[in-house]
């Protein structure tokens, strides 16, 4: 069962997915920018929303690293994760494909983000070109190709847990994570582990 926050932000998706629908497309580009731009608002106001996300969806499984479906769009054009690192707890360096919008909900966020100076035969040469922490309150947004590479880490103190809209369904969601030993880019697949709860996990990584 949907919060009003929550049915709020998903009725936002819905309009601006509908407004432009070319972004549905490659999920990049101006349309999917623009995507993004109408739904910062919503997200702004779940965030200001106290209890807009049920405390179940608060929590990390296992100690670990989860995101908690919130929501999945039945036509499989967007998804809401409630997304939870423990504190310490690092998502190593991935790609989102399309576009994405992340609203900081409980705690803090450290992300780095990078650029691909070199990327051919499912290997890449990343450089580094910013790092941000992200409080309580603060929205930001994935937008390919130019922002897709990127490592979120929770510095602490505490549990942090933001509020994720993100093309496609989770097992559709494109996604990429890079091997820093090897510079090779692999599969991330978003798998369910339990229901409703689902991690990235990488696919051909060297044992």
């Amino acid at each position: 069962m949907l919060t009003p926050a929550l049915q709020a932000l998903v009725a936002a998706v819905e309009e601006a997915l509908g407004t432009h629908p070319e972004a549905l497309e490659t999920g990049t580009g101006a349309a999917a920018g623009r995507v993004c731009d109408e739904v910062v608002p919503a997200m702004e106001a779940l965030l200001a929303t106290p209890d807009a996300v049920p405390a179940p969806s608060r929590l990390a499984l296992g100690g670990a690293a989860v995101g908690n479906l919130l929501h999945a769009d039945g036509a499989g054009r967007f998804h809401v994760l409630a997304v939870v690192f423990p504190e310490g707890t690092s998502s190593g360096v991935h790609r989102h494909g399309c576009w994405g919008v992340i609203g900081y909900l409980q705690g803090g966020d450290e992300e780095t983000r990078y650029r691909a100076a070199k990327e051919d035969g499912g290997r890449a040469e990343l450089v580094g070109t910013s790092r941000h922490v992200w409080h309580q309150g603060d929205v930001t947004v994935l937008l390919p190709p130019d922002e897709a590479w990127h490592r979120v880490r929770n510095p602490g103190p505490g549990t942090g847990v933001s509020v994720h809209v993100l093309c496609r369904n989770p097992a559709d969601h494109p996604h990429s994570y890079w091997d820093r030993a090897t510079g090779s880019v692999l599969p991330f697949p978003f798998v369910e582990v339990a229901p409703g709860r689902w991690r990235a996990e990488v696919s051909g990584l060297p044992s």
